[in-house]
C-alpha cells in the first residue's frame, strides 16, 4: 500500500491540474468538477483545500507567474546586462514553445483581470518579474520595456501560431527577435 499523499502534496497536485484546465477554458468556463475528476478527488475535498473557484484560480495563476520568474532568474544564470536580457528571452521562448499551457494560463490570467482580485495578484506579480529583471540585468528601463514588449509579441506570436513552434509564418519574426538583444550599435 502506498502512503497518503501530504495535503501540501495534495495542493501541489490540484494546482498543477488546475492549471491545465484553466489555460484551456478560462477562469469563467473552468469547473471545479472538471479540476476534481482530473485530480481524482471529490468535489468537498477539493473546496477543502480552496474554499472557491477564485481561490484555486488565483493559486493556479500565481503558481505560473512565480514559474516565469524562476525560469527567468534560471536563465540569467549569473549573466548581467545584455546578456542576461538574451539568455531570458530565448529561455522564455524556448518555453512558449514546449509548454502551451503555461501560456494559455498566462494569457488566461490577463483575460481574468475584470476581477479586482485576480488584477491585484496580477499586477503584484508582474511588478515581481519587472524588479527581477532589473536585478539580474541592471539596464535601463527603456531595455527592460523593450524585452517585455517583445515578450508580449512573443506570447501573442506563440498563442497564434502552431502548437509545435514551426509556423513558417511567425518564424521571421522570432528569429528577427533573437537576433536582436537590445544591445546599442556601435
Amino acid at each position: 500500500m502506498s502512503p497518503r499523499m501530504s495535503a501540501e502534496d495534495r495542493r501541489a497536485q490540484v494546482i498543477a491540474e488546475a492549471i491545465t484546465v484553466f489555460a484551456r477554458f478560462g477562469y469563467e468556463g473552468a469547473t471545479t468538477a472538471a479540476i476534481a475528476e482530473r485530480v481524482g478527488v471529490s468535489q468537498p475535498y477539493l473546496f477543502r483545500l480552496f474554499p472557491t473557484k477564485k481561490d484555486l484560480f488565483l493559486a493556479a495563476s500565481e503558481k505560473n507567474m512565480n514559474d516565469t520568474l524562476g525560469l527567468l532568474r534560471d536563465a540569467a544564470g549569473g549573466k548581467t546586462g545584455y546578456d542576461a536580457l538574451e539568455a531570458m528571452g530565448l529561455a522564455y521562448q524556448e518555453k512558449l514553445t514546449t509548454h502551451r499551457e503555461w501560456l494559455l494560463m498566462q494569457l488566461q490570467t490577463f483575460a481574468a483581470c475584470y476581477d479586482e482580485d485576480v488584477q491585484r495578484q496580477t499586477r503584484h506579480c508582474l511588478q515581481d518579474i519587472w524588479e527581477e529583471i532589473e536585478k539580474l540585468s541592471g539596464l535601463p528601463i527603456e531595455d527592460r520595456a523593450i524585452f517585455i514588449a517583445k515578450g508580449m509579441l512573443c506570447n501573442v506570436i506563440a498563442a497564434a501560431g502552431r502548437l509545435d513552434g514551426t509556423d513558417d509564418q511567425w518564424i521571421p519574426i522570432l528569429d528577427a527577435l533573437k537576433a536582436h538583444t537590445g544591445r546599442p550599435h556601435n
